[in-house]
């Protein structure tokens, strides 16, 4: 007889019982965005994305930047937990090629209370640099931050620790000076933040902050740099302070038409204070940042020129060249707004930044904006950046903003005044 007909009848009631169970599936979540968790709820999975997409319109002076369209952020991001571990892996396909696109790349765990991350994320320094991309008040972020004395440094690759509770939040990271796209060195740093908020409520906050930062250019360190984008992004900008890192700008020797000779490597610390506060439709935010950025080079006149883009403002030698000793450096701004719709901008107490307004009605939420910042190097006559920033936001839905700023510009140190009008379309969720 042949055994497939004995075998059949003697599976099928294992097969029937098979379709009869009942099935294991993951749990897909819809609210607010799209997550799916795993049925016995160890792994969870969420996923988010931004998309900025600008028009810059330049008013040249000296400068000739290009008036031209861009992708801000092109983002896709990934969130969730996998056996009680936090992850968030997010990537900028607007940065250029996929190393220069990881942003907040990491691991985390609870621990004392609070989160435990090891990986790429922002060192915790700065309100506005702590602001999400999508909240921030103007397209581009002020001189506190990665946009100028911090630059080039928002991400940073370490081990951090974060918390909140009742009204006050803190969080502490040592770091490697890199991000995914970087040399690989042995530069390290370390940055802490602690905010407070002694009011809260639906009507009105008011917040306090402070904040401290070291870095060390140790070997093969690249530059360290405090940076005034004056006129907007892609737009000129001003170098306002170097620490030089190690071995990049040394060569020549002196007599050269172009030399870069001195200490190599070197440290730069920082401090910050925070100022904010909201009383219902009216939100008005400071900030004050001291860098001290160590120097001990010289370099030929034309070589000054070629890093400051302009001549020196000071006397030097004929023969060794300008010196450029310890840099103390000061940005500060002051911005507000105004919700004309009548919504409230309500506040993170988790992360101790101020979150985009929502709309109240379906014809959305119009909000007047404006801001001045500085930025300045105290040993180095002139060198100083500032622009004024006028805007109006329009929140369409609490996912869809359209956003338009006016910037007038002005570099004493070169004497350039560029202004810029910029535009953004932006989408998150």
């Amino acid at each position: 007889m042949d055994a497939r007909k004995i075998a059949l009848p003697l599976l099928s009631p294992l097969w029937l019982g098979f379709y009869l169970l009942p099935a294991q599936a993951d749990i897909a979540k819809t609210s607010g965005g799209l997550e799916i968790v795993s049925d016995d709820g160890n792994f969870s999975a969420k996923l988010g994305a931004r998309i900025h997409f600008d028009t810059y319109l330049f008013d040249a002076d000296i400068e000739d930047p290009v008036s031209t369209t861009e992708f801000r952020r092109a983002r896709i991001t990934l969130t969730g937990e996998a056996y009680s571990w936090k992850y968030k892996l997010e990537q900028d396909f607007a940065a250029g090629d996929t190393l220069a696109g990881f942003r907040d790349v990491w691991i985390g765990h609870d621990f004392f209370g609070g989160t435990i991350k090891v990986g790429q994320f922002k060192p915790f320094r700065a309100m506005e640099e702590l602001t999400s991309s999508n909240e921030i008040l103007m397209l581009e972020r002020p001189f506190t931050t990665a946009t100028g004395i911090y630059d080039g440094r928002q991400f940073q690759q370490g081990l951090g620790w974060n918390n909140h509770w009742d009204c006050f939040t803190a969080g502490v990271m040592a770091f490697n000076l890199r991000n995914a796209d970087t040399p690989r060195n042995e530069g390290v740093g370390a940055a802490g933040r602690f905010t407070w908020a002694p009011v809260n409520n639906d009507l009105s906050t008011l917040h306090l902050g402070a904040s401290y930062s070291y870095e060390n250019a140790n070997r093969a360190s690249e530059p360290l740099e405090a940076d005034g984008d004056y006129a907007g992004r892609r737009g000129p900008s001003q170098l306002i302070a170097l620490t030089p890192g190690d071995e990049e700008f040394f060569f020549g020797d002196f007599g050269d038409e172009e030399f870069f000779l001195g200490s190599q490597g070197g440290t730069v610390h920082g401090a910050g204070l925070e100022l904010a506060g909201t009383w219902g439709p009216f939100y008005a935010q400071a900030e004050y940042t001291y860098g001290n950025y160590e120097g001990d080079y010289r370099v030929s006149e034309l070589f000054f020129e070629e890093l400051f883009d302009a001549p020196p403002s000071f006397e030097c030698d004929e023969e060794f060249g300008c010196f450029i000793g310890d840099q103390d450096v000061h940005a500060w701004y002051i911005q507000g707004s105004w919700l004309i719709t009548g919504e409230h901008k309500p506040y993170n107490s988790k992360k101790g930044v101020f979150k985009s307004a929502k709309p109240n009605s379906p014809w959305g939420a119009w909000e007047l904006t404006a801001r001045y910042e500085s930025i300045q190097n105290d040993e180095i006559s002139d060198l100083e950046a500032d622009s004024w920033i006028v805007g109006i936001n329009y929140y369409h839905n609490p996912k869809v903003r359209f956003m338009l700023n006016l910037r007038f510009g002005d570099d004493d140190f070169t004497g350039d005044g560029t202004d810029q009008l910029g535009i953004r379309a932006q989408m998150s969720w």
